[in-house]
C-alpha cells in the first residue's frame, strides 16, 4: 500500500511537471550583441571622445615632443658638452614622467566615467529587455552562458529595435 501510493505521488508529480513544462515560453537575449550594436553605444562612445578627446590631444603632442628630445640627445650627444647633455636628459626623464602620470590619471577617470555611462546603459538594456519579455509573454529570458538556443527562441533583434526606437526619440 505504502508503494502504491509513494508510485502515484511521483507519478503525479511528474505529470504537474509536463503541464507546468508546457506553459514555460523561454526566450533567448545576447546582451554582448546589443552592447556593440546598440546605437547608444556610439553615442557613448562619442560623448567620450568629446570629453576626453582635448587631453588626449595634448598626451600625443608630449609624446611627440620627447620623441623629439631624444632624437635631438642621440643627433648630438657627441658634440654636446656634459653638462648640457645632463640637463637635456634630465628634461627627458622629467617630460615622461610627466606622461606617465597623466596618462594615468586619465586613464582612471576614462575607465571611472565609462563604467558610470555603460551601467546606465546596461540598465536601460535590462528594462528594454523586460519590456519584451512581457509584451511577448516569456516565462524566462536567458542571456550570458547559454552553449546554444534556437534561433526561434533569440529575441535579441526585438530588443536592439525598441534600443534603436527609443534612441531615435532622444
Amino acid at each position: 500500500m505504502k508503494k502504491l501510493v509513494v508510485s502515484l505521488l511521483v507519478m503525479a508529480a511528474l505529470v504537474s511537471v509536463n503541464v507546468n513544462a508546457a506553459d514555460l515560453k523561454i526566450g533567448v537575449v545576447s546582451v554582448e550583441r546589443i552592447l556593440t550594436e546598440a546605437p547608444q553605444v556610439d553615442a557613448v562612445n562619442t560623448s567620450m571622445l568629446e570629453r576626453f578627446g582635448e587631453k588626449r590631444d595634448g598626451l600625443q603632442a608630449l609624446e611627440k615632443e620627447i620623441t623629439k628630445m631624444q632624437e635631438n640627445y642621440k643627433r648630438n650627444e657627441l658634440v654636446m658638452t656634459e653638462d648640457k647633455l645632463n640637463d637635456l636628459k634630465k628634461e627627458i626623464i622629467g617630460k615622461i614622467q610627466k606622461l606617465k602620470q597623466t596618462e594615468a590619471q586619465l586613464s582612471q577617470e576614462v575607465s571611472t566615467v565609462r563604467n558610470q555611462e555603460l551601467a546606465v546603459l546596461q540598465q536601460q538594456v535590462r528594462g528594454v529587455i523586460e519590456a519584451v519579455a512581457k509584451k511577448g509573454k516569456y516565462s524566462l529570458v536567458l542571456s550570458e552562458g547559454v552553449a546554444y538556443a534556437d534561433d526561434k527562441h533569440d529575441i535579441t533583434d526585438q530588443v536592439l529595435e525598441k534600443m534603436k526606437a527609443a534612441f531615435k526619440k532622444k
